[in-house]
């Protein structure tokens, strides 16, 4: 557990300081294109691409931090007092999310290598640029996810054996 929390926690940090490249990055490129286009009249088409590739990668970085600081939606059904019922619940809900985020690393996959057979536009790249966004975050999300799901797995045990409210 604490070996995965010591790579969790680079990771996390390597991810929150390329969603900040990112971030900048799709802010400089779409303010020069809107500087572009009113004020020096002229025309770049390749920013919109780089703009939704950084936009789309910025969007994936940031959900797997999210993920790892459990940021996603919450719903309280049961009062706190419930302790048991409460950690059952989020173990519960780690699990779901684990194979969610399964699904999205599979998925991922596959739109990748379909994005070696397509080009975008403007720039020369291939889309499987884009798309490897996907897998990658998935990859890190499913490391997040599995630490949280020993966390609470650890709060289900420590619920059941200190004597929970319910």
């Amino acid at each position: 557990m604490e070996v995965l929390k010591k790579i969790n926690d680079v990771l996390c940090m390597v991810l929150r300081a390329v969603g900040l490249v990112l971030v900048s990055l799709f802010t400089g490129i779409v303010m020069f294109q809107v500087i572009a286009r009113n004020y020096i009249k002229i025309s770049v088409p390749w920013t919109d691409e780089a703009s939704v590739i950084f936009f789309i990668w910025a969007v994936m970085v940031g959900s797997a931090v999210g993920v790892r600081k459990r940021l996603h939606y919450l719903v309280d059904i049961f009062p706190a007092s419930y302790v048991r019922v409460n950690a059952l619940m989020d173990l519960f809900a780690g699990v779901l999310v684990f194979a969610i985020i399964v699904v999205l690393f599979w998925g991922g996959l596959i739109y990748f290598e379909m994005g070696f057979s397509r080009n975008f536009d403007s720039i020369i790249i291939t889309m499987a640029w884009l798309f490897i966004s996907l897998p990658v975050s998935a990859f890190c999300m499913i490391l997040f996810t599995i630490e949280n799901i020993l966390i609470d797995i650890g709060r289900v045990k420590k619920a059941f054996t200190n004597g929970g409210v319910q």
